[in-house]
């Protein structure tokens, strides 16, 4: 490629590239102002800039973080799993959790079928509805045939897992005392079916330090999953006619072998904790600039869009898992 080719392509994706770091940024900035999740706030962020309707400049820089940048976002995840705080919550936990995940999918798999919505969709919201919210629908999404329809789900499951998150937080405390739950059971309780991470944080903060610690951990469990589950994804969209794909057996992703490869980094003690740090940094500036430019690319006409059988499915399996949870902390815990 001559220099002038070079200078053309770094023409177009400029613009889009800056729109993206922008707005990555100003999520974070005002999610620490105003106390709300800074994905969600991304998403609002990245409709207004849709709606100015420059999407033909912008495309083409957006669609990296959109595209390649969404997937080594969720590759660095595995270098915040640490096994030996995972090792700590020890066999029912690590059973639990994986009861949670897998029956969420299978839930919500068959919720959406009932109800009616593409195979594809349902099984991106069921993975946000059943591991750690945006981060799993943004991961499963990647994991799905690559579609506008696919696109814009993923924004709207983000919106409404923040939503139901944040009610999760609040409804959910007094909830667990009604239910006479121990504050261990009920960190355990709040990990295992509360969607995103800072609103577990929160739940279990709400309670006692013990509480907040144990949430964070049984969280955690859940979080390890992400990568068999967006492998399970992959295999169940490649079974269906709506995947588009050649049938047998599928090399996992990319992103997720990246994701498995620095988890076992991680637990082999190969990641400076220095760098540790610097990896979670990065994921979080990637999901939140993945999370902008796609809704960027959709705009808010996205939002008339959406379906009330994606609303109503949502809401179904956050009920499912947090019963499954509840019984499974009483069961183990």
């Amino acid at each position: 490629m001559t220099a002038a080719a070079l200078r053309l392509e770094a023409g177009k994706l400029a613009p889009g590239l800056v729109a993206g770091l922008a707005l990555a940024v100003l999520a974070k900035l005002l999610s620490q102002s105003l106390h709300a999740p800074a994905p969600l706030i991304a998403v609002v962020l990245g409709m207004m800039l849709g709606a100015l309707g420059l999407q033909a400049q912008l495309g083409a820089g957006l669609d990296i973080f959109a595209k390649p940048g969404l997937r080594l976002g969720v590759a660095m995840m595995g270098a915040q799993i640490s096994w030996a705080e995972f090792a700590a919550l020890g066999g029912p936990a690590i059973l639990a959790s994986g009861v949670v995940v897998l029956g969420g999918l299978a839930i919500g798999a068959a919720a959406g079928l009932a109800l009616g919505l593409p195979f594809a969709e349902a099984l991106i919201a069921a993975a946000a509805c059943s591991i750690c919210g945006a981060s799993a629908a943004l991961a499963a999404s990647q994991a799905a045939p690559a579609s506008p329809a696919n696109q814009r789900t993923t924004a709207l499951v983000i919106v409404g897992v923040n939503l139901l998150s944040t009610v999760a937080m609040l409804a959910y405390p007094p909830l667990a005392n009604a239910l006479g739950l121990t504050a261990h059971q009920a960190g355990v309780f709040f990990g295992l079916s509360i969607h995103d991470v800072a609103q577990v944080a929160g739940a279990g903060a709400s309670v006692s330090p013990e509480t907040a610690s144990t949430a964070a951990l049984a969280k955690l469990a859940r979080i390890v999953w992400l990568g068999p589950a967006v492998v399970l994804i992959g295999l169940m969209l490649t079974r269906s006619a709506e995947g588009g794909r050649v049938s047998g057996l599928q090399a996992p992703p990319a992103f997720v072998l990246g994701f498995a490869a620095l988890a076992a980094a991680r637990g082999l003690n190969l990641i400076p904790p220095a760098l540790v740090s610097t990896l979670a940094a990065c994921s979080s500036f990637l999901l939140l600039a993945g999370v902008g430019a796609i809704s960027a690319k959709l705009g808010p006409q996205a939002l008339l869009q959406v379906k009330p059988k994606l609303a109503v499915m949502l809401g179904t399996v956050t009920i499912a898992v947090a019963v499954l949870a509840y019984a499974l902390t009483r069961i183990f815990f």
